[in-house]
């Protein structure tokens, strides 16, 4: 049985590795799309609205760009450590598991109810240009499929016995200790 902690600093390992093609994949689909990097660059404008609505102010570019880096990877840890833990509790195939991810982040922060269209980061989805809806699917896609399958190498990786030299065939100590 693996420890808790073990699934949960894996977890945390491996979301943190799926956010950066997260976000170069958004960004290369951004830009064949030709997408406003404005609208692709969704953890700025997140900071920036949560701000306004809590502060009434709004923070400088560079503080966006830290805050939104800090939420960025303190999700992409979180979702990490989710994805884990489930698969801890009931195992599933990394296709089965990052999709179910997917929909779970992309209904949290893009659908009617999420969150980046409830605080008007994004559109509602209505609204929404298809370019951008194919954004965030990607998003939410290549984050959790990321994290599935790097998790599920990690889990075989560790089952996986280390290779141990063969024994000495018979005679070959013995010669080595009487030279």
């Amino acid at each position: 049985m693996t420890s808790l902690a073990s699934v949960t600093t894996r977890g945390v390992a491996v979301g943190l590795i799926a956010g950066i093609p997260q976000v170069v994949l958004t960004q290369v689909e951004a830009a064949f799309f030709d997408v406003p990097r404005e609208r692709a660059d969704i953890g700025p404008r997140f900071v920036r609205r949560v701000a306004q609505r809590f502060t009434g102010a709004t923070p400088s570019s560079p503080t966006e760009w830290l805050l939104a880096t800090l939420f960025h990877f303190g999700y992409a840890a979180q979702w990490g450590t989710l994805y884990a833990l489930a698969q801890a509790w009931r195992p599933t195939p990394p296709l089965v598991g990052g999709s179910m991810l997917a929909g779970l982040i992309y209904a949290l922060a893009f659908s009617p109810w999420g969150a980046a269209t409830q605080t008007g980061t994004e559109r509602h989805p209505a609204r929404r240009d298809v370019r951008e809806t194919i954004l965030h699917a990607t998003a939410a896609l290549s984050f959790s499929l990321t994290t599935a399958y790097l998790y599920e190498w990690l889990r075989r990786r560790r089952e996986v016995p280390t290779p141990q030299p063969p024994p000495p065939q018979a005679g070959e100590g013995e010669r080595a200790a009487t030279s």
